[in-house]
């Protein structure tokens, strides 16, 4: 996983950890040290900093919640096993290729449509904690997450 991101991930933990009544919005759980990360692809990296999390409307599952909320996958799950669900936006689930490391939104309000966000990292620095996060929450500019951002000087105004 990309520097940067570890930093943000580090800065955005002791920020939580300050306040606690940012659990509303924001939750970076401790990583977990050994699992069996071959079916996990790139998002073992991010269990293994924080063990799940809520950064606003985007939600990371933990490792033990996996497992329960593969059931999205019934309808595109391939023989190579190639997809896994870590998430949601707003509802909408988040998948990822293990394979290749891109990270898929299902917008359920448009049939089965699927929408790139580019690869895991990219997808981590741009919509989770940068302000790509206000292109897929819908009127988010005041939304205690993005806030929360632009006070620990993550993104800026």
């Amino acid at each position: 996983m990309n520097e940067d991101i570890k930093k943000i991930i580090d800065c955005l933990k002791e920020g939580l950890n300050e306040n606690h009544s940012y659990i509303v919005f924001g939750k970076l759980n401790d990583g977990i040290r050994e699992v069996n990360s071959l079916k996990l692809g790139k998002y073992y990296d991010l269990l293994k900093l924080t063990n799940g999390a809520r950064c606003g409307d985007i939600d990371l599952w933990s490792y033990s919640e996996l497992e329960s909320n593969q059931y999205v996958l019934s309808d595109i799950q391939d023989e190579k096993e190639s997809w896994l669900s870590i998430g949601h936006i707003l509802y909408d689930p988040l998948i990822i290729n293990r394979f290749d490391g891109n990270v898929y939104r299902f917008i359920t309000d448009e049939g089965t449509k699927m929408s790139c966000y580019g690869e895991f990292d990219s997808f981590l620095k741009n919509y989770v904690f940068g302000s790509g996060y206000c292109k897929v929450i819908p009127n988010s500019e005041e939304d205690d997450w993005i806030l929360f951002l632009k006070e620990r000087g993550i993104i800026s105004d």
